[in-house]
């Protein structure tokens, strides 16, 4: 096995990471530089999602946004559906229909979700995107390492890049 030096504060995010996850650093590694790992279940479901190859391929805050929409909604229908309904006043992040978006107000931009009937509002900053998938990850049930991580995604291609440039 080769050793790499990191500074302690890279170390300590890394083992954070791997510990949110239970899983180690090296697998958290492996996983961020796209190096087959022994066992992708060990890592949360949503987690080894953000993860993966086919999310990676998405370049922009708003395609990793639909993305990570599409997957939970996929996982989650029913609690996904009754987070929308739950949904009162004032703008409205997601609908179940492209009107219900547009109602609210006439300059929303939005798309559909991948794979299912749901819409988005996509004239929205990434701050907000990062803050409205977190209320959608807690009101499912997610630990909040696991929310931390995923809304993480979202907004951190430069920030990633800097931060394990000195381990590659």
């Amino acid at each position: 096995m080769k050793r790499i030096e990191v500074s302690e504060d890279v170390f300590a995010a890394l083992q954070k990471l791997a510990s949110g996850f239970h899983r180690t650093p090296d697998e958290v590694l492996a996983s961020l530089l796209n190096v087959p790992r022994a066992s992708p279940e060990s890592a949360d479901p949503i987690a080894a999602f953000v993860l993966s190859a086919e999310f990676k391929t998405r370049f922009t805050d708003a395609d990793k946004y639909l993305a990570i929409l599409g997957w939970i909604a996929t996982r989650h229908a029913g609690e996904f559906g009754e987070f929308i309904r739950s949904l009162r006043g004032g703008r409205r992040f997601l609908g179940m229909s492209r009107e219900e978006i547009i109602e609210t107000c006439r300059h929303n931009q939005a798309r559909q979700i991948d794979g299912t009937q749901y819409w988005a509002i996509m004239n929205i900053d990434t701050a907000t995107k990062r803050r409205f998938l977190a209320r959608v990850l807690e009101f499912i049930g997610y630990r909040e390492s696991v929310i931390e991580f995923v809304c993480g995604a979202i907004g951190m291609r430069a920030a990633r890049r800097g931060r394990f440039a000195g381990l590659l």
